[in-house]
């Protein structure tokens, strides 16, 4: 019996050196495989571009607003509200523009809660202010403390109006758009 298994143990040892041979053998004749490539992303289509040439966007058709929370320091606390303009044409394409002076008016209100705002969620304002941009990567920061909103009462979701006054092509707004009030735990 003990010799059965010395055979049957290098008949197992035999097909093991094998098995390790033709691996190892396979590996350094099959050609290393091809390095990775990264793909090319295709170039997008260029954004209309306005030049500083008197005071009109090119093109503009109407504005868009997103809001984000922004943070000034090291510490993990934010300090406020971060609105973001996008400015389209009519094929919903972005348009940029530098020199040329905007008055942007913003109002904060709080609301009731609901899926689909509308004028008469608004409960009340809480925040009305302005600025003044010359580009269209410019965007505007509402630091919490200037907002009159109690979070205990009012809560920390509410909606913005924001309106664009353009020198000769008038005025466009992105309204009732959500944005957060105060900082929530």
């Amino acid at each position: 019996m003990k010799t059965i298994l010395k055979i049957i143990g290098g008949i197992i040892l035999g097909f093991v050196a094998l098995g390790i041979i033709g691996i190892v053998f396979v590996g350094t004749c099959m050609p290393s495989p091809p390095e990775p490539v990264t793909p090319t992303p295709e170039p997008l289509p260029a954004p209309t571009q306005e030049e500083p040439s008197g005071s009109i966007i090119r093109d503009l058709a109407y504005v868009l607003t997103m809001s984000s929370l922004y943070s000034d320091d090291a510490d993990p606390d934010y300090e406020g509200s971060l609105i973001y303009i996008f400015w389209l044409d009519t094929e919903s394409k972005p348009i940029h523009f530098r020199n040329i002076p905007v008055l942007v008016s913003v109002e904060l209100f709080v609301s009731k809660p609901t899926l689909t705002p509308t004028e008469k969620d608004i409960v009340r304002s809480v925040y009305k202010g302005e600025v003044q941009i010359d580009n269209s990567t410019s965007n505007i920061r509402i630091p919490f403390e200037d907002i009159e909103v109690n979070p205990n009462v009012d809560g920390c979701w509410g909606l913005s109006k924001v309106t664009v006054h353009t020198p000769q092509q008038g005025d466009f707004s992105s309204e009732l758009e959500y944005i957060t009030l105060c900082e929530s735990d």
